[in-house]
């Protein structure tokens, strides 16, 4: 028996893949992170921080039994959960380790106080203890290549937009706009092409999108005794086209392409673990023949069985 089948691997294996353990360290998680929340507040109980420091050596010794109940180094590090697994508990370790041996100043406290903070990632680990979030993370991952090319479009879209805003609706006169009153928080929304992005991205979200076609508009009230027009000089129609296009192009068109390259990979992924649950199903009966085998495989059914002798009564 090599090293990596010993008693204790095995019996370390069982523990790792078993229910209770799995739920175990789900109720941890999610305690663990009930008890961060908890910290946000003043006059915290001392014991809060003790019952944090048990959880992470519970992690600890999980991170353990799974690297003794490997079955072989290559499977181990294959697993990107076991290197998440790791990240999030050296996380967890680092500012704990250094406030009990260092004395810190204030910019290093803050430094720690942030990895601090960072804990709550621990949350994300719940991930692994359910199934259905795997197979979502899974779809997640399998989207990024579509979702890029998705990405580069909208970019191309938006970049073009934005250039056409600053164009048609910067409005030097801003600041005397009858529609807004200048400040700090409201900015001329195309009167920079940074600012043309976000106010693009702000249609994008349906927030007031209409506000900000009716404040370009040229009417009456838009115009002031000595002649100066307070709005641009593009016609309402030229407006009215440039937002309800993006509006349509953006949230609807370019939102749907998301939401379908998502939904096909998806699909694909549930169609790749049917696959694989077969396979794993064909080879397991494969291994088993004998467990599907008809107790009268093998007998030849041509076979009668011998005739019953009789014997004949002499005649008296």
């Amino acid at each position: 028996m090599s090293s990596l089948d010993s008693p204790t691997r095995l019996k370390a294996r069982n523990i790792i893949n078993s229910t209770w353990f799995n739920m175990t360290i789900l109720g941890l998680i999610v305690l663990n992170g009930l008890l961060i929340g908890v910290q946000t507040y003043n006059h915290v109980p001392s014991y809060i921080q003790v019952v944090q420091l048990s959880i992470l050596f519970i992690f600890f010794i999980e991170v353990l039994l799974r690297w003794h109940g490997r079955r072989s180094n290559r499977e181990y590090f294959a697993d990107r959960w076991n290197w998440f697994d790791v990240f999030i508990l050296v996380i967890g370790i680092i500012p704990e380790v250094a406030g009990i041996l260092f004395s810190m100043d204030d910019q290093q406290n803050s430094i720690f106080a942030t990895l601090r903070v960072l804990r709550i990632v621990q949350l994300t680990r719940s991930i692994r203890a359910i199934e259905e979030l795997r197979v979502l993370i899974g779809v997640l991952l399998r989207s990024i290549k579509s979702l890029s090319y998705i990405a580069v479009l909208f970019l191309l879209i938006m970049y073009i937009y934005a250039i056409m805003g600053v164009t048609l609706f910067k409005n030097s006169n801003y600041s005397e706009s009858e529609h807004l009153e200048l400040t700090l928080s409201n900015p001329d929304p195309y009167g920079s092409l940074g600012e043309a992005f976000f106010t693009l991205f702000r249609i994008l979200t349906g927030e007031d999108w209409t506000d900000l076609r009716y404040n370009l508009l040229n009417n009456e009230h838009t115009t002031k005794e000595d002649g100066m027009n307070t709005v641009p000089t593009a016609s309402n129609w030229v407006v009215t086209t440039y937002h309800v296009s993006w509006m349509v192009i953006a949230a609807y068109l370019l939102v749907n392409l998301v939401v379908g390259a998502i939904v096909n990979n998806f699909q694909l992924v549930l169609d790749a673990r049917r696959e694989e649950e077969e396979r794993f199903k064909s080879k397991k009966d494969n291994q088993n023949p004998q467990i599907n085998q008809n107790p009268n495989d093998g007998r030849d059914d041509d076979k009668s069985p011998p005739p019953r002798r009789t014997t004949k009564r002499p005649k008296v």
